[in-house]
């Protein structure tokens, strides 16, 4: 029952952030930067001071890697109506929302920030009320870990003691060539034997936090495959952290974003990260509806085929749009993004792994 409180409180709390970081009103901030004239690029009414007078959208928009530091910093959520806006235009139309909202038509919709943090909390509480993984899977699973490091530890000692007793007969006085060549190959297996030990030892600590030594970082070879070895420990560090640095998914997927337009000046940072915003908090969404059909056990090869085959579609929909894309040019780059996003992913979740 504390658990189900805890993700109630988790999902409200989401919202609450959401709301502290949505504008009321366009993207209208304490102070206007200048004056702006013309027409609104919101509701299309005439401007003539620092905010439109109609809506209350601020003139002067800024599209600049610092605009986001501005986004989280000012304004006041109103989600309610703007949801129902939002919602509909990023489950189909997620490209043309995105490129209105990069282009100034932001009032009526939720911005991607707020939306990503709402779905950020919503898919951690909904996973915390489906999963059946919590601390003591956490214990269990250093246990196991202590338990195969002590067995390593007598291991590579047997082998190490196996090395010194060839290295002593290597070191009689004449002893047949036939003989010493065998010596060495036996040399040569309980070596290979020994250096294969240390590898499993060192994959073994770093998924216990022993995995740095000397100075020397952990690669994400040996995280991944420490997760292999033991995946419930894995799952509950995912679970336990993973909303917590779900913000870095975002700039970690910038990089790869930019060189799909690789010193283009049409499109800046802050367009990416407009782009990669809307769509990890669509595929937060999706993935919390997946899991409530997974609790409710109306899941079935083809309803998971169908979802898979929508995020799919939805990444292509959105990538076309979004950047004004040619059919062509899109599917020429679309293998590349589906790539990223890959790597993007594995990256994520091993810096998961690590920190926790």
């Amino acid at each position: 029952m504390t658990g189900d409180i805890e993700a109630a409180g988790d999902a409200i709390t989401g919202g609450m952030l959401a709301r502290a970081v949505e504008p009321g009103h366009g993207e209208a901030g304490h102070g206007a930067h200048e004056a702006g004239h013309g027409a609104c690029l919101n509701c299309g009414a005439m401007v003539t001071d620092a905010y439109c007078a109609q809506c209350g959208q601020a003139a002067h928009l800024h599209r600049s890697f610092a605009a986001i530091g501005h986004d989280l910093a000012h304004g006041v959520l109103h989600f309610e109506g703007k949801i129902w806006n939002t919602l509909p235009e990023l489950a189909l139309r997620p490209g043309t929302l995105t490129r209105r909202y990069i282009h100034g038509e932001r009032a009526k919709f939720v911005s991607p920030f707020a939306l990503f943090l709402f779905s950020a909390f919503l898919m951690y509480a909904i996973f915390s009320l489906t999963s059946h993984h919590g601390p003591a899977d956490a214990v269990q699973g250093v246990k196991m870990n202590r338990e195969a490091q002590a067995e390593l530890r007598k291991e590579q000692a047997k082998a190490d003691a196996d090395i010194r007793k060839i290295e002593a007969k290597l070191a009689q006085r004449d002893i047949s060539a036939a003989r010493k060549a065998a010596l060495n190959e036996d040399l040569d297996d309980a070596r290979a034997e020994r250096k294969a030990l240390s590898l499993a030892s060192g994959l073994t600590d770093s998924l216990v936090g022993e995995g740095v030594h000397g100075g020397v970082a952990k690669s994400v070879g040996s995280v991944v495959s420490a997760a292999a070895k033991n995946p419930e420990f894995a799952y509950y560090k995912l679970k336990a952290n993973a909303y917590k640095f779900s913000w870095a998914l975002i700039l970690i997927s910038l990089p790869f974003l930019w060189l799909l337009f690789p010193f283009s000046r049409q499109f800046k940072m802050y367009d990416h990260a407009m782009y990669v915003t809307y769509s990890i908090a669509f595929m937060s969404l999706l993935f919390s509806l997946s899991m409530i059909l997974t609790a409710l056990h109306v899941t079935s090869g083809l309803v998971t085929l169908g979802l898979l085959l929508f995020a799919a579609w939805h990444m292509y929909r959105q990538f076309k749009d979004a950047y004004s894309l040619s059919r062509t040019g899109a599917l020429l780059r679309l293998p590349l993004l589906y790539g990223f996003a890959c790597v993007s992913l594995s990256l994520f979740f091993t810096l998961i792994v690590w920190l926790g």
